[in-house]
Parts: C-alpha cells; structure tokens; sequence
C-alpha cells in the first residue's frame, strides 16, 4: 500500500507539471504558434547534402555537456532593449512589418497583454490597405494564431492560397496550426520536409515537437542533439527559445532534473524571457529547490504578469491580472494557463471549467483534454470526466494517471485497473 502511494503521489506531481508546462501556448512562436519564436527566424541554406531524417541520430550528450557546447549569447538584456529601441524606430518610420514581428517577439518573451492587442491591431489595418498584399495578410495569420483564433487564421490561409506566389508561403502557416489544434499529422510531411532539406536548429526542434505530439517521444528527445550540432548563432532569443523547447520534451518525458537545467540555462541567458522563468520556477518547485527569488527579480520586469503574481503566492493581485488577460482578443490564448490557476492557487473550480471547455474546444490536444478532464473532476463531474477521459489512455504516463483517476472516481473498475497495473499503482 505504502509504495503505491508513492507512485500515485508521484503520478500527482507529474500530471500537474506536465500539465502546466507542456501546454506551452505562452506566446512563443514562429509562424505564429506560441511555442516558437515570434517571427521566422533565418534559415541558412545548406551547402552540402541535407541528412535524412532516417540517419542514425546523434548520441545524446548529458544536459550538461549539450549546454556547455552550445554558442555564447551576448548580452540578453541588452537584446531586448535593442528589440524596444526597433519597435520605436518602426513607429517612427510606420514600418508596418517591422513593427507588428517586433511586437509579436516583445509579446513571446515578456507576456504583455498590451503587445498582443497591438499587434493585431496593426497587422488588422496593415492589411486594410491592400487586401492583396501577401506579406500583410500572413502577418495577420501569424497574430491570429498567436492568438489562438484558429478559426479566423484557416479562413485567411483560404485568403492567401490565391494570392500566393508559392506553396511555402502558407505551408508554414497551415502547419503551425494544425499543430496547435491538435491534428500534428496534418503538418508531419512540412515538418519532415523542411527538416530535412534545412535541417536548421528551429525546423529540427519543430519536427521534434510535431515527433511528440503524435506520441513518438524517444523520437522527439533524440532530435535535441542534432539541432544542438547545428547550432551556430549566439542570439539570446534563439537559443532560449530552443532550450524551452527542449525542456518541454524532457518535461513530457517525466525527467523534470534535465528539464531543469535547460530552462536554468534559458533563463540566464535571457533573463526578461517569462515563460523560461515560469517554466524554471515551476521545476525548481517540482524539483526540492526555491524558486523564490528568481520570481521576485523577475516580477520586477514584469509586475503584472499573472502567472508570475500566481508563483509568488500573492493569489488576489494573480486574479486581478487575469481578468485583463481574459478580455478580447486574448481569451482563448490563454484559457489554460488561467484555467490552471483557477483550479490551484485561485479556488475558483467552476470558472476553470469554463475555461478548461472553452481550450478544448479549440484545442484538440492532449493537453486540452487533460486539463478539461482535471476540472470535471474538480466539480465533481464524474461521468463527463470518464467520457472525456478516453483520449488520455494513450497519452504519456501524467495522462494516463489522469485517466486512471477519472476511471477510478466513476467507478469503471476494469479501465482503471488495466491503467493503475500499466502505471504501477496497483
């Protein structure tokens, strides 16, 4: 009895972190999906024939050893005051692209409500101007996503078909969010293709999300060491951005020691990135340790990021800041992590519910469901959460124990047990 209560209470803890940080929709993306950069980041065309994805990966170093090989960075905070001083120059300048990508980018690494109203704004009146302005329209695509209106991004993709001079101008895009509505299959052949033809360390680490996402996880951990190989640019910004990524794999994975140092490594080299310090204050917490002043410092730069205000224990000013963040046009984009504060430190069952419903809904995901079926059970809806716990049976060891509770608690004894004896509960 005492050692299944270990492996439940660990399940517990999994399920949760998994939960939290594997949803990763914060606002980092790269044609738009919020788990990559803000803007395409440049590819360097290969010189020399692209590897198949089918060649014999890369042995995997330790973390430790991966992160030590990696390019310095400059200065990190010098990079976002760089990235302030070029919003402000395409002000200026009425640099309409300029300033919805460096809008987009200050929105992925700070989190700020106002840079993401912003910029739909103004890619919303850059393309007004001309409606067959290509580079406009899918900048528009790009904010939708950010925003997780999937809807409105498909109907402007169906936009840009015509207009498009080729494929790859929406192949992208159509692939970003496929992904980000739960159907990873429908964007593998563009992952694989871009990956092996530009085998860059942005479309390998995208192939290895999309790996995971269609539960081919090993798959996905043993990409890590060769988009580390090709890694030779030192941007702060980039290189944070892939070892989030990376984390978020290892996180799934249920090594949380080794996603840990690769968010530690992120956070230092880019201080003011808050989903490299949500990520790391989370697994320090998860982990035995005290994330306690990396949230203070980092509540200086960003005093009302609900998350943040959410870690730092102060609940009643979190609630405050989420109620911004939950207004039009930001609410589904961040429905699950409210959601997630809702059903913890806000106390609030019925209102993650809500918001649980609203993500799965417009999320197909793993994640989506898992989170929907933890606040069914949080409200006592025992019967919807077996219904909607089926999906999760094949899902990684956090959300199979999810399952395994909502089975347990609707009383559907044999599913249960075939799970418990899988997760080694029983």
């Amino acid at each position: 009895m005492e050692a299944r209560l270990v492996v439940a209470t660990r399940l517990v803890v999994a399920a949760t972190l998994v939960a939290v940080l594997a949803s990763g929709c914060r606002g980092d993306h790269a044609a738009a999906r919020r788990d990559e950069p803000a803007t395409s980041l440049p590819a360097t065309t290969p010189t020399t024939p692209a590897p198949s994805i089918a060649a014999p990966p890369i042995a995997a170093p330790p973390i430790s050893s991966l992160i030590a090989a990696l390019p310095q960075s400059p200065d990190g905070p010098q990079e976002l005051t760089s990235l302030d001083l070029q919003i402000e120059q395409a002000r200026r300048t009425q640099d309409s692209e300029a300033l919805i990508e460096g809008l987009a980018r200050r929105a992925m690494l700070r989190g700020r409500h106002e840079d993401y109203r912003a910029a739909l704004d103004r890619a919303r009146a850059f393309w007004a101007e001309d409606k067959h302005n290509t580079r406009a329209l899918a900048a528009l695509i790009r904010i939708h996503t950010q925003l997780h209106d999937f809807d409105e991004a498909e109907h402007r993709i169906n936009d840009l078909r015509p207009l498009a001079s080729d494929r790859s101008d929406w192949t992208a895009l159509e692939a970003t969010v496929a992904e980000a509505r739960g159907k990873p299959e429908l964007a593998r052949d563009h992952r694989e293709r871009t990956a092996k033809v530009h085998p860059t360390p942005t479309n390998l680490t995208s192939l290895a999300a999309n790996l995971a996402m269609r539960g081919e996880l090993d798959g996905a951990v043993a990409m890590i060491p060769r988009a580390a190989a090709a890694l030779h640019d030192p941007s702060p910004v980039l290189i944070s951005w892939l070892l989030v990524q990376w984390g978020r794999l290892y996180v799934q994975k249920g090594e949380l020691a080794a996603a840990r140092e690769l968010f530690a490594e992120a956070h230092e080299r880019l201080p003011g990135y808050v989903d490299a310090t949500v990520q790391l204050a989370t697994t320090l917490r998860a982990t035995g340790g005290d994330p306690d002043d990396v949230v203070a410092a980092a509540l200086v730069a960003e005093p009302h990021h609900p998350e943040l205000l959410a870690l730092a224990g102060r609940a009643k000013d979190a609630h405050a800041a989420w109620a911004v963040y939950l207004t039009p046009p930001l609410e589904r984009a961040f429905a699950d992590h409210a959601a997630r504060f809702y059903l913890g430190p806000g106390g609030d069952p019925a209102r993650a519910l809500a918001l649980a419903t609203t993500n799965d809904l417009n999320r197909l995901t793993l994640e989506a469901r898992t989170l929907l079926v933890e606040a069914e059970l949080a409200n006592g809806l025992v019967d919807p959460a077996c219904r909607d716990a089926r999906r999760l049976t094949s899902g990684t060891r956090a959300q199979q124990f999810v399952a395994w509770r909502a089975y347990t608690a609707c009383g559907q004894t044999a599913e249960a047990t075939l799970l418990a004896q899988t997760l080694g509960i029983r």
